[in-house]
C-alpha cells in the first residue's frame, strides 16, 4: 500500500517540473522514509538524484518499498491542475495506477498508467571526489546564467581561495560574474588552489529551475570535471551531476 497526502502540492509540482526539463520518464522509488528517483538524460550528459521525504507529507504511508515507471511529463500536466487551496493525495492502486486526487472546493480525481521502464545504468557519481566547492544564493546564480546565456552557449565556472567566478565570452562579447570572499551572497567558498571547469548553458537553464526549492546553491567542482549541484530544503533535495565541456583553450 502507498498513500500520501500533501496540503501543498506546490512542493510536489515545482520538483518534478525541474525533473521533467531533463527526463521525460523515470523509475521512483516509493520507500517507507519517502520516494527516491535516480536518473540520467539519453544524452548521458546530466544524473538527477532527487529525494522528498515523509515529513513533506500531512500523511504518509509506504509499507514495502516499490519502484513505479511515470511519464514525467503527464504527471507534470496533472499536477499543474492543483488550486492554491487544494489538497493532493497519491495512491497506488490495485490496477497498476497511480491516483491522483485533488481535494478543494470539488474532488477530482486522476489516473496516471505505470509504464515498464528499462532501468538505465546509472554512472557511479557517489565516486565523485570534488576539489572545490561554493554556497550562492541561488538568484545570484540564476543571474550569472541568464547573463552568460546571451553571449555564448557555455559558461566556464572558476574558483580560488578568494572568489567565485562565472565568465562566458562569444564573437565579440563577454559576461562576468565575481563574487569576492566575503560577498554577502557567497555564503562560503572552500578551495585551495584555482579550479576551472565549463559547462554547457542549455543544461544550466533547466537545471537552476530548482532553486524554487532552495534560496541556497551548492556548488561542487574540479578542473575539467562533472559539477554537482545541489538545491537543498525541508525534507527534500534535489542533486544534479553535469558533464563538463572540456575546454578548447
Amino acid at each position: 500500500m502507498f498513500n500520501a497526502v500533501t496540503s501543498e502540492p506546490k512542493i510536489l509540482r515545482d520538483s518534478i517540473d525541474t525533473i521533467s526539463q531533463l527526463i521525460d520518464e523515470g523509475i521512483f522509488k516509493l520507500k517507507r522514509d519517502g520516494i527516491e528517483l535516480i536518473a540520467t538524460d539519453r544524452a548521458m550528459v546530466a544524473v538527477v538524484e532527487f529525494k522528498l521525504g515523509a515529513g513533506a507529507f500531512d500523511e504518509y504511508a509506504c509499507d514495502e518499498d516499490k519502484e513505479i515507471g511515470i511519464n514525467l511529463l503527464n504527471f507534470l500536466t496533472i499536477l499543474k491542475r492543483a488550486g492554491p487551496d487544494d489538497k493532493l493525495k497519491l495512491q497506488l492502486k490495485e490496477d497498476e495506477k497511480l491516483e491522483v486526487t485533488l481535494k478543494g472546493k470539488s474532488t477530482r480525481k486522476f489516473a496516471i498508467p505505470l509504464l515498464n521502464i528499462t532501468k538505465e545504468e546509472v554512472p557511479p557519481v557517489d565516486q565523485l571526489d570534488f576539489s572545490a566547492s561554493a554556497e550562492i544564493r541561488s538568484g545570484i546564480i540564476e543571474q550569472g546564467i541568464a547573463d552568460a546565456d546571451i553571449v555564448a552557449d557555455s559558461v566556464m565556472f572558476e574558483l580560488d581561495e578568494e572568489k567565485f567566478k562565472m565568465f562566458a565570452e562569444g564573437d565579440s562579447s563577454k559576461s562576468e560574474l565575481v563574487l569576492e570572499k566575503g560577498n554577502e551572497f557567497l555564503v562560503s567558498l572552500n578551495a585551495r588552489q584555482s579550479i576551472k571547469s565549463r559547462y554547457p548553458l542549455d543544461y544550466l537553464k533547466k537545471i537552476i529551475k530548482a532553486s524554487k526549492i532552495s534560496d541556497i546553491t551548492k556548488i561542487n567542482l574540479g578542473t575539467d570535471y562533472p559539477m554537482r549541484i545541489e538545491f537543498m530544503g525541508d525534507n527534500i533535495s534535489f542533486r544534479c551531476i553535469l558533464a563538463p565541456r572540456v575546454s578548447e583553450d
